[in-house]
């Protein structure tokens, strides 16, 4: 009788050697897809070594301070430029980033190099003369609540004289000013419709440290949440009607930018709904963990940062062509070769799209004009991050569209089928997922249920039925195979053998 430390085995010694086939390695990460590397080039000469500093200083990953920077440019970019591929097809810039990584990975501290570092000292800057129209504002509601009190008066003074009442002010009351805001967690669809409508023209930044919260939620206090984020990408005219107050919020432009995190485990929670498109607007980054966590003793350039970003704040909307028309986007459009360019990769996206399914082709569709969004964003990175007093471009050419395709076809399209397999897969291959990484580490020669549910208790793996489930997994990968009762056929099995090319394979 064979033993180890995790329980004696069962099968006959007199038996033959179990007949074992390769064990399948690529149950440990579920079968998923390997990252594809992030291609630094896209960023220019600048963008792309500070990336790479920002990322060396968190021990993270490039991704998670790529992804952050992608978004958090387009919202300073916001409605001041929109790119334009031809008159009647224009895009705003803004951008939804997602970043997936387990705990630890540093997913947070990646993006910090902006979201803590850069990014409040640019809202700082927005601030600009708010204090003075609030107290503008606070005189002219006082001076609007005399004239209302003196009205009242002059009305009961009419009536005792029996003269016809004055007509009430004309002036209503004035708005109170909101502050300029960049960033915004607060994700209620009346307050991003307040403050889009009133103190971030260009659009906001909404940042959620765990989307699948966020996207979770989204339609618990309104029904009308979800289409409300559906329609925050394309930067068309919205109303959304408030029950408590008799006006509307008219937003002009509805586009926000997004970047956010969440973990490898609540994938399958956020993609559970019906795919209404709402998930195939974002771009995603999930890189493998760094095999060596390392920290670095070089700060990135921090302040360089902020005054290269802040040229972007400084963009400005075009007046309107007449007194009372509001302030539109200036149109940047692609040049003659970078339209035959968008084109042709159009083109490709659409035949690609016609071969995928589920969540991936609904990101296919979305391919072609993330490709113009992000020709946009690279072509003001590259402009802002460069010395000088240099206008702003008036073009996107066709260097910026390559990249921005490249970056869409080898990056976020590879990236969007690894974050959707993973999330359709089963409970029983996670759990399979979990159990084979334990025994990696732990390396028995068989593995018990009772043993795993009293001793070892694994996430996931509670009960007798799971942790079955997950070993029949295994034992399609060659991993497992059950033990055999022999003196007892009819009781049920509780064991398994574990191949010994798995740790062959990890050695």
């Amino acid at each position: 009788m064979l033993s180890n430390e995790y329980g004696p085995a069962n099968f006959n010694m007199h038996d033959a050697p179990p007949d074992w086939g390769a064990p399948d390695m690529t149950v440990l990460r579920l079968g998923r897809r390997a990252p594809p590397m992030l291609p630094l080039d896209v960023f220019g000469p600048v963008w792309g070594p500070w990336i790479v500093a920002a990322a060396e200083a968190a021990a993270a990953p490039p991704d998670y301070v790529a992804l952050p920077l992608l978004a958090a440019a387009s919202a300073l970019i916001g409605h001041a430029r929109w790119a334009q591929a031809t008159p009647g097809w224009r895009e705003p810039p803004h951008i939804w980033a997602g970043t997936v990584g387990d705990s630890g990975s540093s997913k947070s501290p990646g993006a910090d190099a902006l979201l803590r570092d850069v990014l409040p000292v640019i809202e700082h800057r927005m601030i600009g003369d708010f204090p003075d129209h609030q107290r503008e504002w606070q005189v002219a509601t006082e001076t609007h609540a005399q004239a209302l009190e003196q009205w009242k008066a002059d009305v009961k003074a009419a009536q005792k004289a029996g003269n016809a009442p004055p007509l009430p002010p004309s002036n209503s009351a004035p708005s109170e000013p909101q502050a300029p805001r960049l960033r915004q967690s607060d994700v209620t669809v009346e307050k991003v419709a307040t403050l889009l409508a009133n103190a971030a023209p260009k659009g906001l930044l909404i940042v959620r440290d765990e989307l699948a919260g966020w996207l979770l939620g989204l339609s618990s206090y309104n029904d009308a949440g979800r289409a409300f984020w559906i329609e925050a990408y394309g930067g068309r005219p919205y109303r959304v009607e408030r029950q408590k107050a008799p006006e509307p919020i008219i937003i002009a432009r509805l586009a926000v930018a997004v970047t956010g995190t969440t973990q490898p485990e609540r994938l399958s929670e956020m993609f559970r709904e019906a795919d209404d498109g709402l998930l195939g607007r974002f771009v995603w980054g999930w890189p493998d963990p760094l095999p060596v966590f390392r920290l670095s003793q070089a700060a990135p350039a921090t302040d360089w940062a902020i005054e290269a970003l802040d040229r972007l704040r400084q963009l400005d909307l075009a007046s309107g062509e007449q007194p009372d028309e509001p302030p539109r986007p200036i149109m940047v459009p692609l040049t003659q070769g970078a339209v035959a360019m968008m084109e042709a990769f159009g083109q490709d996206m659409q035949l690609t799209q016609q071969e995928a399914g589920g969540l991936l082709r609904s990101a296919y569709g979305k391919a072609r004009g993330l490709a113009l969004r992000l020709s946009l964003v690279l072509t003001m990175l590259r402009w802002c991050g460069h010395d000088g007093i240099d206008p702003p471009p008036v073009a996107i050419d066709e260097d910026a569209l390559s990249h921005a395709c490249d970056l869409v076809a080898e990056y976020f399209m590879p990236m969007a089928a690894r974050v959707f397999g993973d999330a359709a897969a089963t409970q029983a291959e996670r759990n399979a997922a979990t159990l084979a990484r334990w025994i990696v580490r732990e390396r028995p020669r068989e593995v018990h249920s009772p043993h795993l549910q009293r001793k070892v208790r694994l996430s996931g793996l509670k009960t007798a039925a799971l942790i079955h489930a997950a070993a029949e997994v295994l034992c399609e990968a060659d991993w497992l195979m059950p033990l055999q009762r022999g003196t007892d056929p009819g009781r049920p099995r509780s064991g398994y053998v574990v191949n010994p090319a798995v740790f062959e394979h990890q050695a």
